[in-house]
């Protein structure tokens, strides 16, 4: 079986298992069709696969129609045509692997994914619901994010939003007598590492960041950090959080190891800190709830 067909078919069993689930929980048993609209999906071009994987690139195939895929930013009759990297393989589909870096401007613009039929008409490709992309989440690339969306109508969709703003964590160690030092990159001049309270905003901690190899370096020593159990605190350098490069975990905070302190005491948690991604990519300094070994 080739790989569109495969993607085809997973697509589609993905939609009818939401469709499925949706019905369960509202106890609501299999409803007839309503009647087509003038925009009915029969007369519409379906998407059989979507996905921006990697954060650049669009993997498209829509049931084959005579014509060329493109994007129109909505509420506007430009369209732009998606370049393919792949040849078509399959007859049954019109498919693209696409580098959306190609596509003009970096500002937040939402794309309808459309197909440009002979004579000049366009057609909006349909889509099924959108199954959930957990445990993956698309990452941000080059300062942009992109994301895969469906409007109300059934409207295959594309949004474009600047990345959000932060310093990237190149590496994190923690020595022998638990102190951590963290190697961030893209930090402002002159800035300082910050611990910045979650719920008060308040700056619990801060710490030199110097330079080395091109990267800002700091240290922080567990005994420095308030005590409180309970207490979460962002990691900033200077006024931008401190983020995880190509956050492509939906939760990050159960995949990916960080530095953490056992906690000599049986009586308490576990651990007296951790530090832990959430699922925004900031990192963060936790003092964790908990029973004790």
């Amino acid at each position: 079986m080739k790989l569109t067909q495969r993607l085809g078919t997973v697509a589609r069993d993905a939609a009818e298992l939401a469709r499925e689930r949706a019905r369960d929980r509202l106890g609501h048993a299999e409803e007839p069709a309503a009647p087509p609209s003038p925009d009915a999906p029969g007369s519409r071009p379906r998407a059989a696969y979507v996905g921006v994987l990697d954060g650049r690139h669009l993997w498209l195939a829509v049931d084959a129609t005579p014509g060329t895929l493109a994007l129109r930013e909505v509420g506007s009759a430009r369209v732009v045509p998606l370049a393919s990297d792949l040849a078509e393989d399959d007859p049954r589909y019109r498919s693209v692997r696409s580098d959306l870096a190609a596509i003009p401007g970096d500002d937040a613009t939402r794309y309808e994914v459309v197909v440009t039929g002979p004579g000049g008409k366009v057609h909006r490709v349909w889509t099924p619901v959108l199954p959930s992309q957990q445990p993956i989440r698309v990452p941000a690339v080059d300062g942009v994010q992109w994301q895969v969306a469906r409007s109300e109508d059934g409207t295959l969709q594309l949004v474009r939003e600047p990345a959000p703003p932060g310093a990237v964590m190149v590496s994190i160690e923690a020595a022998l007598d638990d102190t951590v030092t963290l190697h961030l990159g893209g930090t402002p001049a002159d800035a300082e590492l910050r611990l910045v309270d979650d719920e008060s905003g308040e700056v619990l901690l801060t710490r030199p960041l110097t330079q080395h190899d091109g990267l800002a370096v700091a240290s922080v020593d567990p005994a420095d950090v308030p005590e409180g159990i309970g207490l979460s605190a962002s990691v900033y350098a200077g006024d931008l959080p401190v983020r995880r490069p190509a956050n492509d975990l939906a939760r990050p905070d159960n995949a990916v190891l960080l530095p953490q302190v056992q906690n000599d005491d049986p009586d308490g948690p576990l651990f007296t800190l951790v530090f832990r991604w959430l699922p925004d990519g900031v990192l963060r300094v936790r003092r964790p709830k908990g029973a004790g070994a």
